[in-house]
This record gives structure tokens, sequence and C-alpha cells, in this order.
């Protein structure tokens, strides 16, 4: 191919054609020679034969130089030719000079290393000081140029090496790429700006392809949820990601909303995550492309789980208050009704006149009249509008008041066992009416021990804060003494145990009870501005806890307050060993917003797995008693046996006389009482730990 910039005419050879008369003496002359031959040949023609034959043709060339140049110059790219090896700038366009503000003359004395940061750059040293013939070597770098005052610009550059007679160039081609990059940054920071929006978003966003349903983006609160990282996530299906059932609830879902082509909301879906089943109210669309066919599903899940719990808990609490407002009404007019029963009842037995057989009658009528006083008296009690009067008193005394008339009632089968606390618990109660409380809580504990057992009365003091009350959905925050009643008899399913306090409920045969013991109890603590907790296990037991507000007025109360302090934290780990898994998520923030590292174990296998991989960093071991599968004791047995030294501190809601009379216990653990009191743990776990 002819180089433009050779002003030669076209079939202009370097030996140039000799006259006839000369061909033989020049012909076979080397090329020096015949280069003077034809410059004598040139310097014989007269100005007018050289004008018409080479003029047109020079002139030609001349103006296609010129526009090479103008073109070149007017490029808004900077253009260089550069050494090889030196990378000294041979050659450069007007646009290089103008955007880096030297002049032509003040670049060509200096290399491309001078003017830029490819030094740093491997690649384009390598392929500018490389002496290895290779036209076809080429690359494109990003780089910064600089100006002649001081500043700089990124630059995309163009290298390509290339040959000129014999000698081997490289054709550096720099294109301004200044305000690309601040739209591609701009751009960037948008995205990251949206991604953060997204992944902060307290719900879990995410998108699938519309043909194979498979992820293909989820924000970080998904990840959280799920308990998987994006990677894991990405290009997975519902069916590699769930349990079957749910992922074909998913899938099903997801199809629908494909094919409905508009906004589905899902009121309520169960999804299984690390930290138990969560329940999700989701929404879903079809995400469109240009020929309105849908291309990807769109969802956003909200966890509406402790919404829902609290719904349960606050749906109850609005049943037993609406009982309770029946309750008092019919008690109510119903004792009006018995005035005048027992009224006309008391003159009928009194009149001398009434014959025997009539007497005996109005008797029975008495006496029938006389319960069912007592009935409407319990129903008062429970829907608290039975008048109370409350002194302040020392709830251990209360208890010590009434232990041996307890001892009477429960039977000679069943051992009674009080421990109370070491200081004394003021409260402002009616001590009668928390003794009937008492006595129908022994009541119930013998019943539910048909062939004996264990009844422990215990006191405590406990010190409620906001996380309890929130967890537990029950109290106010503030110092409680703490009464526990925990029996060995037969326990309570959950359904049972949720339906405890309702009036005539009972699990006892018909005509062997009214069904009104339970109810009484939460109505007077109910009046107390108390609460109660109930823990039972089918075959285990049963343990009534009752919190009273402490009287803080009270001189007393000074003595108990001060053993109630802020624990310290650590930066120990911990493994939590929970099979509910809201008490796990509550167990892993108390204890890491103390400091400590956390560890969780859904279940006592897994517990022993863990251990087993990472045992040395272990200080302690948090275990629930009681778990499905592997129990509490055969999994502290089977980690005692990888470590004989490991540490372990149970939960549980019975006492630790009920745990041993039931040989739940491992030799050597301790004890921490349910519901969990974030201050008690604390203080228990670093007892545990500085022992």
């Amino acid at each position: 191919m002819k180089n433009p910039s050779d002003p030669r005419p076209p079939g202009y050879s370097d030996t140039p054609p000799e006259p006839a008369d000369s061909i033989d003496s020049v012909g076979s002359a080397p090329p020096q020679d015949a280069l003077e031959a034809l410059q004598r040949k040139l310097a014989g023609l007269g100005e007018t034969s050289m004008r018409k034959t080479y003029y047109p043709e020079l002139q030609q060339r001349l103006e296609e130089l010129e526009r090479l140049k103008a073109f070149l110059d007017h490029s808004n790219d900077a253009i260089f030719l550069v050494e090889v090896v030196t990378g000294r700038i041979v050659d450069l366009n007007e646009s290089a000079s103008r955007q880096l503000g030297w002049s032509r003359t003040e670049l060509l004395q200096k290399s491309l290393f001078d003017l830029s940061d490819l030094q740093n750059n491997p690649a384009a040293v390598s392929l500018i000081r490389c002496t290895e013939e290779d036209s076809d070597v080429r690359d494109l770098i990003v780089t910064e140029l600089y100006r002649q005052d001081g500043e700089s610009f990124w630059a995309e550059l163009m290298l390509n090496r290339m040959h000129f007679r014999d000698r081997a160039y490289v054709l550096a081609v720099a294109r301004d790429i200044t305000e690309r990059r601040a739209v591609e940054e701009a751009l960037r920071q948008s995205e990251e700006f949206l991604k953060n929006i997204v992944d902060h978003i307290p719900a879990m966003v995410f998108a699938k392809d519309a043909q194979l349903l498979r992820f293909i983006t989820i924000n970080k609160y998904g990840e959280e949820l799920l308990g998987y990282t994006r990677r894991e996530i990405l290009g997975k299906s519902n069916a590699d990601l769930f349990p079957a059932e749910q992922a074909e609830f998913f899938s099903q879902k997801d199809r629908e909303t494909l094919e409905q082509g508009e906004l589905v909301e899902i009121p309520e879906e169960v999804v299984s995550t690390p930290v138990g089943d969560r329940v999700l109210r989701t929404k879903k669309i079809p995400l469109l492309d240009e020929q309105g066919k849908a291309r990807y599903l769109l969802g956003i899940a909200e966890d509406i789980t402790e919404r829902k719990q609290l719904e349960e808990k606050l749906v109850q609490s609005q049943k037993m208050e609406a009982i309770g407002q029946l309750a008092g009404g019919v008690a109510h007019d119903f004792n009006n009704i018995l005035m005048v029963i027992l009224g006309y009842g008391s003159m009928l037995k009194n009149d001398q006149s009434l014959a025997a057989p009539h007497r005996e009658q109005v008797d029975r009528i008495m006496d029938a009249a006389d319960k069912a006083a007592q009935l409407t008296s319990g129903l008062l009690t429970f829907s608290r509008k039975q008048v109370i009067k409350t002194q302040t008193a020392d709830l251990n005394e209360v208890i010590r008041h009434v232990q041996k008339f307890l001892s009477r009632i429960i039977g000679e089968d069943v051992q009674l066992k009080a421990v109370f606390a070491g200081h004394p618990l003021p409260v402002d109660i009616d001590a009668n009416q928390i003794e009937q409380v008492l006595v129908n809580l022994s009541t119930n504990a013998r019943d539910a021990m048909p062939h004996g057992g264990l009844l422990t009365v215990q006191t405590s003091l406990q010190r409620i804060d906001p996380g309890f009350v929130q967890a537990n959905g029950i109290g106010e925050p503030g110092p409680y003494a703490v009464v526990s009643i925990s029996d060995t008899g037969v326990g309570m399913d959950d359904a049972t145990r949720k339906r405890i306090f309702e009036p005539f409920f009972t699990t006892k045969e018909v005509g062997k009870g009214t069904g009104l013991g339970m109810s009484i109890v939460y109505g007077i603590i109910k009046q107390h501005s108390g609460f109660v907790n109930v823990y039972s296990e089918p075959g285990i037991g049963t343990t009534f806890r009752i919190y009273l507000p402490l009287s803080v007025t009270s001189p007393l109360a000074e003595a108990a307050l001060r053993d109630v302090e802020q624990p310290k934290g650590g930066s120990e780990t911990i493994m939590v060993v929970e099979d509910e898994a809201d008490l796990r998520v509550l167990l892993e923030q108390i204890l890491t917003g103390a400091g400590y590292r956390v560890l969780i174990a859904e279940n006592g296998a897994l517990a022993v797995q863990q251990y087993a991989k990472s045992g040395r960093e272990i200080s302690l071991v948090l275990m629930d008693m009681i778990m499905p599968g592997m129990s509490g004791k055969d999994t502290c047995k089977a980690i005692r046996e990888l470590d004989p030294n490991a540490r372990v501190l149970y939960t549980s809601g019975y006492t630790m006389d009920i745990i041993k009379s039931r040989d739940l216990l491992e030799e050597g653990t301790e004890l921490l009482m349910k519901p969990v009191r974030p201050l008690e743990l604390l203080k228990k776990v670093r007892e545990m730990l500085d022992a």
C-alpha cells in the first residue's frame, strides 16, 4: 500500500527510467548510482518540461497531505507517533498540543512516559520498550495525561505497534474520558445509593427471572432473613432453598403473579429460616419488557412474625377482658337475686311454724344459695370488681404464714418445700387474697400429682426491663417480687396452657371442679397490678410464676434493690442451644448486646457438632433443658465427653428441685429459670465465667 506521506507520484520507482542511450550503462548500477543518474536526468530537463510532466501530480499529492494533516489536527483525540524503546515523541497532531498545553516543539523533546503514568503500567511498558518486531501488537489502556499547567485528565490510550521505512514506532491515540468517567462515577454512586436504600429497607426485596423462577438479586435484609449469602442465593430456585412444601407454595404464587400480570398480595406465608419459621406478608409483581412480556418477577416480603404474635396476645388479652366484664356483670346482677333468695330463705328458716320436711328443703335451698354466692364471689374476683384492701407486707412472711395450711391441703404423699429469698420482699397486697392464690395453686398442683410428688414454693427478686416486656408481652418495667410454685405433676400441653385462666375451663371430670380456681388467681394478681407466667410440659410438671410489683416506698425495699445491679458484660464466646426460635433470637440479642460472641444451635445434636468444631473457643454453653430429640442432659453428657471441663448453664421453666427430682440435671451444671430476664441472665453468665 502506498504511504500517503510519500511525495513520489504513482508508478514512480526507486530506479528512474533512463534514456534509451543510457540504459545499458545505468540499468545495472547500484541504487545510489541510479539516484545520481536520475538527478542528472532531471537537471537536463527544462523548467517547462518539468512543470508539464510532474507539477499536476505533485500538486495532487500536496493537497492529499494537507487534507490528511488537517484531518489529524482537527481530531478530538491527541495523536502521538512514539519511538520504540525510548518512548520519545517523534510526531504529533495539533490536538495533542492543544489538550496538553505544550507547544509542538516542547512535546517533541519529551517522551510519552513524561506525559503520563504509563511507567507504572507493565503492559504499556512492555509494548513500547519491546525490541521484537510485531506489527500486530496493540493494547487499550486507561491512564492519566499531564498538562503543562500541572493538572491532569483521564484518557483512554490506544497503543498500536507499526513500522515505517523499516523502523518500529508506536502510534498512541489518546481520548479524553474525563466527562465519561464523571458520568460513570455518578452512575456508580447512584447505583450504590439505590443499593444501600434497598439493602436497608426493613423487608426482603428480591427478583427472579420469569422463565425458570431463579433468584437474580436480593437485598441484605433478605440475606439475613434467609440465612444465606447473595452468592448462595443467586441462580437458585425455590426448591434449592426451601422445604418441598414451602417451595411449591412459593412457586405456585410466582406463577399466578406472572399469569395475572399484575400485583398479587399474599397476606401470610411461612418461610423456614435459621431462627425458625417466620411469617411473611409478600407482594409480587411482574416486570415487563418493551413487548409487554413478563421478564422478571419482583417481590417484597415483610416479616410480620412479631406482629402476629402480638396480635394473638392482644386477642387473648381482649378475650380475657371481655370474659371478665361479662362475668362481673353477671355476678353483680346474680348477687342481687341471691340476696333475695337468701333473705326469704332465712325468714322461712326462722319460721317456727314451718313443718320439719319443709325446713329440710329450706336448708337445701340455703346451701345451694351459699354455693352460688361463693361462685359469684369468684367471678367478681376474676373480673377485678372485688374490693381489696392493701397494705405493705413482706411476701416471704405471707408465705410462711400459710405454709402449714398448704402442707395439710396437699396431703401426705406430696412433699412441700419452701425456698425464700435472702432479703425482704416488700409488696403492697391484700394478704388474704394472696393466701387464696397460694391455696388455689397448691390445690391445683395436688390434683396434678395423684400419686404424690414435690411441690416447691420459691421467692426471689427480679427487675423487669423493656426487653423482657417486649419479649413476653406482659408486665411493666420495674422491680418485682416473684413467687414460683412448681409441681412434678402430669403437666399441660400448649393448647391447655393457653386456656388455663378462662372461667369454667377445667381439665377435671364433670362435677369435680368449677373451673374458677385459676380464674380467681388471674383476677387477684391483676388487681395487684401483677401478672402470671405459666411454664409446663406434658409428663414433666408445671410452674406458675407470679410477679408482684415491689413496694419501692417501703424502707425494706432498699436492701432488696441493692441486689439488682447492672451486671458486667464480656467478650467470651457463648453457645446458645435453644429449640424455640423467638427465645433463641432474644438470648442472642441479650448476650451480643453485652459484648459476648454468640454461636447458635437449634438442638442438642447440632450443639455437639458445633462444640466438636469450635470447643476451644466456647467459654460457656447456655442450653434449654427440654428439647425435642436430644435432651439437655444427653447433650451436656456428649459435650463433656469432648471436654470434661465444659461449663453448662441450663435454662428451664422449672425450679432446681423439680429438675433434680426428675433426674434431668447433669452433675456440675447450673440452672437459670425461664422466662428469660436479661439482668439475671447476664449476672449468672458473668458469675459462671468468672468462677
